[in-house]
């Protein structure tokens, strides 16, 4: 791929920090400081409701405070940007670790997501009941744009979800499983194909 050439996949634009490569591995989730669950995250409707359909598996991993389910969400504004055509974000609480900050409803205690650990206790594979954004993370998509999210790490240092590796390795191979949620495993072998890997 020529170094001017814009990189479309399935209709969405690849940034370059995609493509990028660093002497990197993926995090792992004993050291997450789940920086990118502060300020909550944004939800499609249709995955809201199945959240909220899974109310009962969900709750025994909330602290008793949080396990009313009517308060885990609320609307934002329209927003003609937003890339899964609704705004409904989880709702935010004070975050016990960080002064300051609010963190995600769903984030316990311990640091984890409360969606992901309900999932993996039910079986319901990758990504389960985690929501689309959350689950792409650290990749972002916005504006039919697939990026990297180079901020978080800014504000939070060691939340990139990211290691110290030997070998240098481009961002959409760390986070294959990531890149394939967004374009599909035939997007993703495209991506590849047209990278050059």
């Amino acid at each position: 791929m020529e170094q001017d050439e814009a990189l479309v996949i399935k209709g969405i634009r690849i940034d370059p920090s995609i493509l990028r490569k660093a002497p990197i591995q993926r995090c792992v989730i004993a050291e997450c400081q789940s920086a990118c669950c502060t300020g909550g995250v944004w939800v499609e409707p249709k995955h809201v409701n199945r959240i909220l359909n899974s109310a009962a598996l969900i709750k025994p991993f909330l602290p008793p405070e949080r396990r009313d389910a009517a308060k885990w969400f609320s609307q934002g504004e329209p927003d003609e940007n937003f890339p899964l055509a609704a705004e409904e974000g989880t709702t935010t609480v004070d975050d016990p670790l960080r002064p300051g900050q609010t963190c995600c409803i769903f984030l316990q205690p311990d640091r984890k997501c409360a969606l992901q650990v309900a999932s993996n206790a039910h079986g319901l594979g990758w990504p389960g009941l985690k929501p689309f954004f959350c689950s792409i993370y650290p990749m972002y998509f916005e504006n039919n744009l697939l990026s990297m999210d180079d901020e978080t790490p800014l504000d939070f240092p060691g939340g990139g979800c990211q290691r110290a590796a030997p070998e240098l390795r481009a961002m959409y191979e760390v986070y294959r499983e990531e890149a394939i949620l967004v374009l599909g495993e035939d997007g993703y072998a495209e991506l590849c194909e047209k990278a050059g890997t």
